[in-house]
């Protein structure tokens, strides 16, 4: 059985958003989405032909724009959707895990590099979700979908904060320091 498409579950829900227009959309994704699902520019614009051909939305003038708006159809597909349970947890892709299960041939201080690096990109995501927490707070707070919306977020910087500690905790084992998780040896 192929994988669903969730670009068009992602589409549909924009357009229950202030969304209109696929510009509208890539500004949306780009703020939040992008965070946890990533949806590139150039599958906006031929799902928005897809959805329209199976009567899902509907085009609509908007200032001279072309833009959409969720038929009724397309109203109780997303919400056939959203109802459903996912069955599958989420299989992620890592590179820095894949490097670190074959570190064995590289020196520790290069994968102690890779980690410590990782750790730095972690934290700036952290205070990017901030920020972004802070934004939605500050001036959506009046949306229906602010409180979704700060449950997502919430998701995204527990995870990070997750993965900070792993990244020390990780230097630590490594380092022959004692930790929980990891044992405390490496071949040389």
């Amino acid at each position: 059985m192929p994988r669903e498409n969730m670009t068009r579950y992602a589409v549909l829900g924009l357009l229950t958003t202030e969304c209109r227009t696929g510009y509208d959309m890539k500004q949306m994704i780009d703020r939040s989405l992008n965070h946890f699902w990533k949806i590139s520019f150039g599958q906006v614009y031929p799902m928005l032909r897809t959805l329209e051909a199976e009567g899902l939305i509907d085009q609509v003038e908007d200032n001279d724009r072309k833009a959409y708006e969720l038929t009724s159809s397309g109203h109780d597909e997303l919400r056939q959707w959203i109802a459903e349970e996912p069955d599958t947890l989420p299989v992620q892709r890592n590179e820095l895990l894949l490097k670190l299960f074959f570190a064995r041939h590289e020196t520790m201080e290069q994968t102690l590099s890779k980690i410590t690096h990782h750790e730095r990109l972690l934290r700036e995501r952290l205070e990017t979700y901030e920020a972004i927490e802070t934004m939605i707070q500050s001036s959506d707070s009046h949306s229906p979908d602010a409180v979704y919306w700060l449950l997502t977020l919430d998701y995204g910087k527990r995870q990070t904060n997750a993965l900070i500690e792993w990244c020390e905790a990780a230097v630590l084992t490594l380092k022959g320091g004692e930790n929980d998780g990891a044992q405390n040896s490496r071949p040389e």
